[in-house]
């Protein structure tokens, strides 16, 4: 982010010390007799300036986006679940209420949800970057002492993932004519880039599935690593709170991949907005939150 511009006004005299607040200013008196008052005045600012280094940190605004965008998903179902509870409210209040065509008209937290959807998906365009410097780095090999299969399981994970991006960019360029629809024909024979998006998908979820491979890897190391030295318990705990920590990740996402990536013809039984939004919140929730806390 770049920083604040300097608001023009008069000069002022550095020369001369400021003078003190007298006891009875407007600023004290307002401090004295409602302090919780100045306290919430001040948190909006406090979270306007904590979300602003949040989403300036690493991978900050990607996180926020993607925890506030499922979030709204769950709300927006939620929302519409309410509707004859709203409606039933409002009778039993004797009350009119909101008409039925008000009520089932398109919510506005959904049509959010989707805008931030898009816009997600256009940061993506950029996503082969980092991914570029991941491969990179695994293709110098594995460092001295790491496990072999760890190693090739970040090798595999960095190769769909590649595969996801690049065919996602594919298809979002070819729906918005950045790329001809001719160039991807061959792949569209529905006129439509959902084939593109339906492999895109299941690049995603092998690199979701390669997640669990890793954590069970590194399960059984760290039980070797326990049977054949002395680990102190508050080393052990670290431990397993951030591997629980870190399975709640793919086992959140893994429906989700499932989903969209068409393995069941007609989707998951039961799937719904919802809980594509609670699993796509709490996938986010553990990584947004601790930065939330670093910003503090």
């Amino acid at each position: 982010m770049s920083d604040a511009a300097a608001e023009p006004g008069a000069p002022v005299d550095t020369t001369k010390p400021i003078p003190q607040a007298s006891e009875k200013s407007v600023s004290n008196e307002v401090q004295k007799k409602a302090p919780s008052l100045v306290k919430y005045a001040q948190t909006p600012d406090k979270v306007i300036l904590r979300l602003n280094k949040l989403i300036s940190t690493p991978g900050g605004l990607n996180s926020f986006l993607s925890t506030f965008n499922y979030t709204l998903y769950l709300v927006a179902y939620l929302e519409s679940k309410s509707i004859p509870l709203q409606t039933r409210l409002f009778s039993l209040l004797g009350r009119s209420g909101p008409s039925p065509a008000t009520l089932a008209a398109p919510s506005h937290i959904a049509a959010l949800g989707t805008l931030l959807s898009s816009t997600r998906t256009t940061l993506r365009l950029f996503g082969l970057f980092p991914l570029y410097a991941w491969m990179r780095t695994l293709l110098q090999g594995p460092k001295q002492g790491q496990d072999p299969v760890l190693y090739a399981t970040a090798l595999t994970q960095c190769t769909f993932y590649i595969l996801f991006q690049g065919l996602e960019n594919i298809g979002l360029l070819t729906d918005h004519k950045v790329l001809s629809p001719s160039a991807t024909a061959r792949w569209n024979k529905s006129g439509t880039t959902a084939r593109i998006y339906t492999w895109s998908y299941r690049a995603w979820l092998a690199g979701v599935l390669c997640d669990f491979v890793r954590l069970g890897r590194e399960a059984q190391l760290e039980r070797i690593k326990r049977s054949n030295s002395e680990v102190s318990t508050t080393e052990q705990e670290k431990t397993d709170a951030r591997w629980w920590s870190e399975l709640i990740v793919p086992f959140a996402w893994l429906p989700v991949a499932l989903q969209f990536a068409g393995v069941k013809e007609g989707g998951l039984p039961g799937f719904n907005l919802g809980i594509m939004g609670a699993c796509g919140a709490m996938a986010g929730l553990s990584k947004t939150t601790a930065l939330w806390e670093s910003t503090a």
